[in-house]
This record gives C-alpha cells, structure tokens and sequence, in this order.
C-alpha cells in the first residue's frame, strides 16, 4: 500500500544575486597556485593544458569583471559587444581611459588573441620550402608546428596575467565607488507555511 504524501501550501520569497566573475577569478586562482606547485616540484606532464585553461579563465574573469561594473554603472548595458569596447565605455563612465597600449590593459589585448585562437580553432596547413642558414641548436628549438595559441602559454604570461586582471579589477571597483560586498555572490529564501493540503 502506498503511503499519502503530505503536502502543504507555502510561500516562497527569494532573491539572489549570482556573479560568475567570482567564480571565474578563482578558477585562475586555482589554476594559477596548481602550475606554481607544479612547475616547483619539476611535474610538467600536461602542465601547458593547465596554462591553456588558467589564461582562459583569467580572460573570462575580465570580461565577467567589466560585465559586472557596467551592469552597476550604466543603464543600459550590453554585454555583447566586444571585451576592449566594453572597458573604454566602462572606464569612461568612471572617468579615466584605459590605455590598451601598456599594461595592465595591453594584457587584455593579448590574452583576447590566445581566447579567439582557442574558440575560433581552425586548421592552418602550409606548405613552404626555403633556405636558412642556422644551428643544429636553432633547428632543434625550431617550432614549425606550433599553433598562434601556443605562443602565450608560457608561465611568466600566466603570472603577468593574473597580476594584470587583479589590477584591473582593483582599479575598476575603485573608481566606480562599489564595495567588495556588492560583489560577492549572495542571496536568501524564506518560506512561509499557510495550510495542509489535502490529495
């Protein structure tokens, strides 16, 4: 014999406030320490798949960052237009310019090159033939069959990177006067019991 459920009739209210830039800052943080130790320990096994991963949440961590202050700062906000567009609007609001030429923001730049390399993946066949005049040494370190992607997956970009995008950020809560507790993910839930149901 089945048993009757009870059910009973509630209120529900909620709010949250869920802010993925959190989430992908500590992705890299993650990211950033696991290839400190590993690089330490001499373990570097697979250790460029944990570059590749850590400089693409480093990137998406930026862009979520100025999502996120542009969705506090201007009203309306479009967050599909391009990552560079959206930090000249966002740092002209606030009032300074980003210069894309040094860093901290030339970073952005670069790091936007290794993402599209990544999401736009296509093949690149060449075929060439030349003469050099060369080293054994220089033949050996030659990287013929590196991707434009591989260039950045280096551990000094990783750390310059990661440095970058705390600066960025830095300076962007600074000047659009929001405190840290603005941006922590948060949220609550009440319920409230009103009767039993019957069925």
């Amino acid at each position: 014999m089945s048993k009757t459920i009870e059910k009973v009739r509630v209120r529900i209210k909620e709010n949250k406030k869920v802010y993925i830039h959190n989430d992908l800052s500590n992705a890299a943080y993650y990211f950033r320490a696991r290839i400190r130790e590993r690089f330490k320990a001499r373990d570097h096994e697979g250790l460029g798949h944990e570059v590749m991963a850590c400089l693409t949440m480093i990137a998406f961590a930026i862009e979520a960052n100025v999502n996120f202050i542009g969705s506090k700062v201007m009203n309306p906000w479009d967050e599909a237009l391009p990552t560079k567009e959206k930090m000249k609007l966002v740092s002209q609001k606030l009032g300074f310019g980003a210069d894309f030429g040094k860093r901290p923001y030339q970073t952005v730049t670069e790091l936007k090159q290794f993402r599209d390399a990544l999401a736009h993946g296509k093949p690149i066949e060449l075929t060439r033939e030349f003469e050099a005049i060369t080293t054994q040494e220089e033949l050996d370190k030659s990287s013929y069959l590196q991707g434009e992607w591989e260039k950045f997956v280096d551990i000094e970009f990783v750390e310059r990177a990661y440095k970058d995008m705390q600066e960025i950020w830095s300076e962007l809560m600074k000047m659009s006067g929001l405190e840290v507790f603005d941006a922590i993910t948060s949220g609550g839930r009440s319920i409230e019991f009103i009767e039993h149901v019957k069925g």
